[in-house]
């Protein structure tokens, strides 16, 4: 890990701009600009990446009867993965995500029993929320995995903002810092095309790094595993 304000530093050499004093306490306005660029690659990365922990984590949703159940605060997305909400008991399904309102009315009015049981997000930052249908029976365990908007730690405490000038990145260094530097270049009419292909380079490899597991279709149908085999919760004895 590098601290925060040592990747500031090189972008901002790699800028030409002047290393202010304190990063925290910078008035200068193209100070400013560089932070600003540095929460937009942030946003960036943690959108596009479904890194390991702890910028990734887990939480586990026991039913209560309820429909609908709170998320972490610190939740920015789901993981974009078939498993990324699945049932820990019984046949240890993934449950289907549903996308729209319309598509959710639908399924509530039809009522579903059996194979599948289907979720969907809604709310906003720090204040996610995650429903299900059918609802969640009583001490029925749904396992969630989300991106965490925390991407700093210092001295084992992790956090969504700079604070302290001992604030290290849990993010790889030199995406951060190529992401500050073509931003800035191209806000400032300065050639970035190389920074910028760097940038999207370093991502794809991240990306694919983070996927180990490759699938290659040519319309075949999946072979599918003993756990997502559709079976109902009850099966009747005659």
């Amino acid at each position: 890990m590098t601290l925060i304000t040592a990747i500031l530093d090189r972008a901002a050499r790699q800028c030409s701009v002047t290393v202010p004093t304190s990063w925290l306490t910078a008035s200068d306005v193209t100070a400013k600009e560089i932070m600003d660029f540095l929460d937009q690659t942030v946003s960036d990365i943690v959108d596009r990446l479904d890194l390991t922990g702890p910028m990734s984590k887990q939480v586990t949703i026991t039913g209560t009867g309820a429909e609908t159940y709170a998320m972490p605060v610190d939740m920015v997305r789901l993981h974009r993965s078939e498993f990324a909400v699945y049932e820990r008991m019984r046949t240890r399904r993934a449950c289907v995500p549903v996308v729209t309102d319309g598509e959710w009315e639908y399924l509530k009015e039809l009522g579903t029993t059996g194979a599948y049981r289907f979720y969907r997000m809604t709310g906003y930052d720090g204040a996610f929320e995650i429903s299900f249908q059918r609802p969640l029976d009583v001490g029925v365990e749904v396992l969630a995995s989300y991106v965490s908007t925390n991407w700093l730690v210092n001295e084992g405490t992790y956090k969504s903002a700079i604070t302290d000038a001992a604030d290290a990145s849990l993010l790889p260094r030199r995406l951060v810092e190529s992401g500050i530097v073509w931003r800035f270049r191209q806000r400032k009419g300065l050639e970035y095309g190389d920074v910028r292909l760097d940038y999207e380079t370093q991502m794809a490899r991240y990306l694919n790094d983070s996927r180990t597991i490759r699938r290659v279709a040519f319309g075949s149908v999946p072979t599918r595993g003993p756990f997502d085999i559709p079976v109902p919760d009850y099966i009747p004895t005659a």
